[in-house]
């Protein structure tokens, strides 16, 4: 019974490795406004196309729609997108060996995971992995060493390709019903919250190590000098100016202003400031 519920596959390991590599390596390179990713999608099934339909006498043309019904406008988070991928060369592996799968239901398959797994993937990379990474080997460049940038380079090359590998299998051996499972349970959006609150957390870090605000400004009476900064902002709060200047711009974001202006405006307000004395270094 075992033997007659197995899954049949007639594409070769070597072939998937192939195409995991060409999504994760090249899905950028044809990046258009027409198609998005397209065309990476179109040439991450080149090493597995030739190995679907091969005994068909119109396996020619079979393929050829395969490779017309997949070069498609998509578009997804490269890493987390990878699993589609791995899903649809399944899908047309077992469409290929006479499974009665409608060329439109993975098209619809496709859209339809590509938008929560956008937002997950944009999330947490972007929010989260790429800024905490960052911090860490900005902290070890600024020692007076190259090895920041180095390390910075190879872990985000590890963790993507290993993850893009990994994810890109998981799409394929468990298929839409697990990708699916996973999206209806919740876990997308618990995902989501604990990446925005980790996100939050990383980028309350970045503002008190790498943005430097203070004010300069010192009242003097006939017994003593009051330092602002000192004596009033960092009894307050410490790092409380950084944190304000930080506000002020995402606040200007959201009314829609060009990040061209809000470079403008923080030249003027740090001009302005050193030449009165209001703000120090």
């Amino acid at each position: 019974m075992a033997e007659q519920n197995k899954i049949k596959h007639v594409i070769p390991k070597k072939a998937l490795y192939h195409a995991a590599f060409n999504w994760e390596t090249w899905v950028q390179c044809c990046y258009n406004y027409e198609r998005m990713m397209g065309m990476a999608c179109g040439h991450t099934f080149v090493p597995v196309i030739n190995y679907l339909y091969k005994d068909d006498p119109d396996g020619a043309a079979k393929r050829k729609e395969i490779m017309e019904r997949e070069m498609e406008f998509f578009n997804v988070h490269i890493e987390f997108g990878s699993c589609i991928l791995g899903m649809a060369i399944a899908l047309e592996e077992q469409k290929s060996l006479g499974e009665p799968i409608p060329g439109d239901f993975i098209t619809s398959l496709k859209t339809s995971l590509m938008g929560p797994l956008a937002g997950i993937g944009d999330t947490i990379y972007q929010g989260v992995l790429i800024p905490i990474l960052l911090a860490i080997c900005i902290d070890i460049t600024l020692t007076g060493t190259v090895w920041g940038s180095i390390a910075y380079l190879i872990l985000m090359l590890a963790i993507s390709y290993v993850f893009s590998f990994a994810n890109f299998f998981f799409g394929y051996q468990q298929g839409s019903d697990a990708i699916m499972d996973f999206l209806e349970k919740g876990v997308l959006d618990k995902l989501l919250l604990g990446a925005q609150v980790m996100g939050c957390m990383v980028m309350g870090g970045l503002i008190a190590n790498y943005v430097t605000c203070s004010c300069g400004l010192e009242i003097v009476t006939s017994g003593s000098t009051f330092n602002v900064q000192e004596t009033l902002f960092d009894a307050v709060m410490p790092k409380i100016l950084p944190l304000g200047f930080t506000m002020l711009v995402y606040w200007l974001m959201k009314k829609r202003w060009t990040s061209i202006k809000i470079i403008i405006l923080i030249v003027i307000i740090g001009v302005v400031g050193g030449l009165t004395g209001i703000l120090t270094a």
